[in-house]
Formats: C-alpha cells, structure tokens, sequence
C-alpha cells in the first residue's frame, strides 16, 4: 500500500524546503512531493495517510567513516552482528553507511572481513561498502593506533586487497609516505576515493588522485601560519572534507570556523563512532587498547580520542546550535557524501524516483521515526 506523509516540513535538498508538505511513498520510492496548497484536495484512494502534525521531514544520513556500535566492531563482526548494526543505525537516522575497517587489522583480516561481506545485503540501514583506514599511515599520527601496526606503502598488498572485495569505496593513506602517489593512482582509476588521513602532509606531497581529507583536525598536522597543512589545504575548498562535530573532537569555536569558511558542498558529516557508542560509561577494549567512556567522550589510557560515540544525527544539533540551517544540515548528513561517491541520482533529496529513506523529526532534529525502504521502523 502507498503511504502519504501528510503536513510535514520538508527538507527538499540544499537550497528549497516546503513548510507544509505531503510526500508520496510507493514501493520504496518516493512517488511525489508538494505543498499542501498545490493537491490538498485530491483523494488518495488505497494509500495509508499519516499526519506528522509539522514535524521535519528529511533525508536520511550517509555515515562515510564508522567502526561500530554497542560493542560491535567492524573489524570481527559477523553477518548476523552486522544485521544488528544495521537496524541501531537506522534507529539512530543513519539509512546508509560505509563499514570502516582499521588500521589495527593484519592484511588475513583485512581479507577475511571484505571477503565476508561480498554478497552480503543489510536488512535495514543500507551497507554500501567500506572505508579502509589504512594501513598505510604515519606513525607521527597515532590517533588510537599502534605504530606497529602502520605500515610503509605495498602496492602488491593493496592490490590483494582490493581482489578480495569489490565493495571497496574508500581507502585513507598518508600521502607523505613513498608509493602513495602510485596508490592514489591505482585507487582512482578504480573509481575508489583516495582519502588522506593520519598523515603529515603538507600541499606539495598532494596530487590531483586526491578526493579528501579525513576526519578534519584529527591525526594529521595542524593549522599553521607558514606550513600548508592539510587543515590549510581544507580552507582552500578543493578537497572534500570528513568532519567529527560531536564539540569534543573538534571544539564549537573550530566548527563555526569551519562553517563561516569551508564551502558547505565540500563538508561530510562522519561519525567515526566506536564500540562504545551506546554502551554505558566504563572501561572498554578498543584496537588492543584500554580506552574509557565517560559522557560523550572515548579516550584512551595515554589520552587520545578513540573514535566518537556518537550519531550524524547527534552531530546535526551541535551545528544547528550554532547557527547551520536545516537546508545545511541535508548537505553536511548526506547529500554531500551521495554526490561524492556518484550516487545522488537515488539517494540525498525529497525527489521523484529517489528512494523513500527519510528521517521525521521535531523542530529540535530529534528523531520520532524512520522511514526506511518504504516503510516505517516506528523507532
């Protein structure tokens, strides 16, 4: 049966919203979108009519840069966990995400995890890949990392990894070390997107194979008034930019830099969430570390973030609180991320023949339902 949902504030795409909308939903797609103004009259005959009473109605978000969630990492889960992922990321907003694997995996693992996941299809939040964070990074930017674990470029490598899956969609390298530029070549001409990251790059070790940078301000070097850091080459708005605005990994005072100053088109809301996300304040094992949840914040022992804990969602209030609108917020949770790996012609706005992946909420962007491949979660 077709659902109409009825007096919504819609978020069409960046630039257009509809105050009070109804929006057409059949097989998983959206059928329509208008103004109530536009056919308010006209009957919907076998179509379930719901009344959201003004609640927003808005896409739902693309996490690029994950690693789990309630305990569950990407780097061992099973089939049936990733299921479970899957349904607390939908619950949560996100309706489509890449998994992350880590630098913390031995190549077999690495392997083991693509190879896994080759024909596999989520349940719920949509599986559209993975991100490999590594391990081709620098030692001089941990993060959360074992510098044993970081290793020089190995083309050969690569490309056994890149035979296990072709669901690769990203893969960060620090773009300093010898053989990267032969990497980046080899990614891009596979359409995979060529992120830099744990890296201390500076603009001269760039190359035009070079989409991004991930998560902006963490684990590369800093801005600097002489240096062109990656954090300057960010201000530059050539490169597509991964963003934590949880306010822990980047503080309000950098984001609102970000905002007045980086093009809101290059910005991807990530949320490098961890195990931790969802579990409650304690003591946790995270890539072979003890690390300790108290509030929003996981940290290592010696003092480093070990990922967020927690959703695009929850990083979309810190921004509307300073000031970001909610046309913004479309473009940083997910139409940003679809267009940038070439799939916004399905996914990322309220549009005919785009698919029916939408978040409801109330005006303060907390999430009162889901609806996701047509239908509702009832969250």
């Amino acid at each position: 049966m077709a659902l109409l949902l009825d007096h919504c504030h819609a978020i069409i795409d960046c630039n257009r919203e509809y105050l009070d909308a109804s929006i057409l939903i059949d097989g998983g797609l959206i059928k329509d979108v208008f103004p109530q103004t536009d056919k308010i009259k006209q009957s919907f005959e076998d179509t379930e009519r719901i009344d959201l009473g003004g609640c927003i109605v808005m896409p739902g978000s693309f996490d690029t840069h994950t690693h789990g969630i309630l305990g569950m990492n990407f780097d061992e889960v099973s089939k049936e966990e990733m299921e479970k992922i899957s349904y607390e990321f939908a619950k949560s907003g996100t309706t489509s995400f890449l998994a992350s694997l880590s630098y913390d995996l031995s190549e077999e693992g690495m392997i083991r995890q693509l190879s896994r996941f080759e024909d596999y299809e989520s349940s719920y939040s949509r599986f559209e890949g993975f991100h490999l964070e590594g391990p081709f990074l620098s030692p001089k930017h941990l993060g959360v990392g074992d510098p044993k674990k970081f290793k020089d470029v190995d083309i050969e490598e690569l490309k056994r990894l890149l035979d296990a899956s072709s669901k690769i969609r990203q893969v960060t390298i620090a773009y300093e070390l010898e053989g990267a530029k032969k990497a980046g070549e080899l990614l891009h001409d596979k359409g995979i997107r060529v992120m830099c990251g744990h890296s201390d790059a500076v603009l001269e070790d760039l190359d035009e194979k070079v989409d991004g940078f991930t998560h902006l301000f963490n684990a590369m070097r800093g801005l600097h008034h002489r240096d062109i850091t990656l954090v300057n080459c960010a201000f530059m708005n050539k490169w597509q930019v991964e963003l934590i605005a949880d306010g822990n990994h980047v503080k309000e005072n950098v984001l609102k830099l970000v905002l007045n100053n980086i093009d809101r088109d290059k910005i991807m809301l990530v949320s490098d969430s961890s195990i931790a996300r969802g579990l409650e304040d304690g003591e946790y094992m995270f890539l072979s570390k003890p690390c300790t949840k108290k509030g929003t914040t996981f940290i290592t022992f010696d003092g480093h973030f070990a990922g967020s804990v927690v959703s695009i969602n929850d990083e979309m209030k810190v921004l509307y609180k300073l000031g970001a609108k909610y046309t913004d917020l479309l473009g940083y949770s997910c139409y940003n991320a679809f267009r940038f790996y070439d799939m916004e012609k399905r996914f990322g706005t309220i549009e005919k023949g785009k698919y029916a992946d939408l978040l409801i909420m109330d005006d303060e962007l907390n999430i009162k339902d889901v609806c996701l491949k047509g239908g509702l979660l009832h969250v």
